[in-house]
């Protein structure tokens, strides 16, 4: 019996690290806008392109200590709002000069983003997010489900998508390219099970959902490294 217990509890530990489950994913009414609630803080990133312009950034709460502008039913959460460079995704490589400030108003699962400038190829059909709650240009996104999963990550090569059979990655028909975002599902041996919804306009089926297992070695994680949620991110 105690041989089996100590099965057991290898099983359930192996089990606990191949799915490594940290929070939960926020999937919205729009393909465009991914989040993660890791016990009331908030990431995430946004992404929309036509095939001509784009706007994509990522975002992370904030702790300032400063009075935050509540608006109406809508509490406000600080945000920093951010882009990688192109040579290096980490979050310490990034550009500075396209740190924005801005806030995320919730009101149960719908938000609203507000930035105090505009990103880079933002401000127009592609996402605007220079108005809060009151006012009429303000875009809500609702939360239609959360997923327990890893994480968000950025693919910083060209990654083909595998399919596990009879415990074997086999490589199948498409792929995923840089800078497009995933929600990391779980992981096993060198590879992780993806989900990646197409935030391009300018497709057949905008918003296509496609899942399947790709390299982790293609993965980066774009934010912060460490999740100290008392103190501000410089």
């Amino acid at each position: 019996m105690k041989n089996l217990n100590k099965g057991l509890l290898l099983f359930f530990a192996l089990f606990v690290a191949s799915h490594a489950w940290a929070a939960n994913v926020l999937i919205f009414d729009s393909p465009n806008l991914i989040g993660v609630d890791d016990k009331g803080f908030l990431s995430g990133f946004y992404s929309a392109n036509n095939g001509k312009t784009s706007c994509f950034y990522l975002f992370v709460q904030r702790h300032t200590g400063r009075n935050l502008p509540d608006s109406g039913e809508y509490s406000a959460r600080e945000i920093l709002t951010f882009t990688p460079q192109d040579r290096s995704f980490l979050f310490g490589d990034r550009n500075k000069d396209y740190d924005i400030g801005g806030y995320l108003y919730r009101r149960g699962d719908t938000m609203i983003i507000r930035t105090s400038k505009t990103q880079a190829g933002c401000g127009n059909a592609m996402g605007a997010f220079e108005f809060g709650p009151e006012e009429s240009g303000a875009f809500p996104y609702t939360v239609e489900k959360r997923i327990p999963a890893i994480g968000i990550r950025l693919i910083k090569n060209r990654s083909l998508f595998y399919d596990y059979k009879d415990g074997k990655f086999v490589a199948r028909k498409g792929y995923l390219t840089k800078w497009d975002g995933v929600v990391v599902l779980r992981t096993r041996d060198r590879f992780s099970y993806v989900r990646f919804a197409d935030p391009g306009a300018n497709v057949a089926d905008p918003g296509r959902v496609t899942t399947g297992w790709i390299h982790s070695a293609d993965l980066v994680n774009p934010f912060p490294p460490s999740t100290n949620k008392d103190q501000s991110h410089d």
